[in-house]
């Protein structure tokens, strides 16, 4: 039982994860960047306090579901926010004036959930 075909066919799996586990760490810790690694995400800065949101969702399963958005600037000077979903579809960079109240966004679903504000980043 000591030489065991099953005893042998286990050492050499373990030894072959082994292997492959060390290469992953050792690719992991080079210094060169190749063409199919992901470029770094950047934190965004979150939009000023003084902006606001209500938030209003429509739809059912048949059809679709989606949200409305409007932001209100309650801000002494001009702001520029993006509006970053889950579930749906971000917004583009929207620009503020000073006390612009309900501008409005749509964002539709896009995997059958309903979208809902995940944050407000500033742009």
């Amino acid at each position: 039982m000591k030489n065991s075909p099953l005893r042998r066919g286990l050492a050499v799996l373990v030894f072959g994860a082994a292997l492959v586990g060390g290469g992953l760490a050792m690719s992991g810790t080079a210094g060169a960047t190749t063409l199919g690694d992901p470029a770094p995400v950047l934190p965004m800065t979150l939009a000023p306090s003084c902006v606001s949101f209500t938030q209003y969702q429509h739809g059912n399963a048949i059809t679709g579901y989606y949200t409305t958005v409007y932001l209100d600037n309650n801000c002494g000077y001009q702001t520029r926010v993006k509006i970053i979903m889950r579930n749906g579809y971000d917004s583009g960079c929207l620009q503020m004036n000073p006390g612009l109240l309900d501008k409005k966004f749509t964002s539709d679903s896009d995997n059958g959930l309903k979208p809902y504000v995940d944050r407000l980043d500033a742009c």
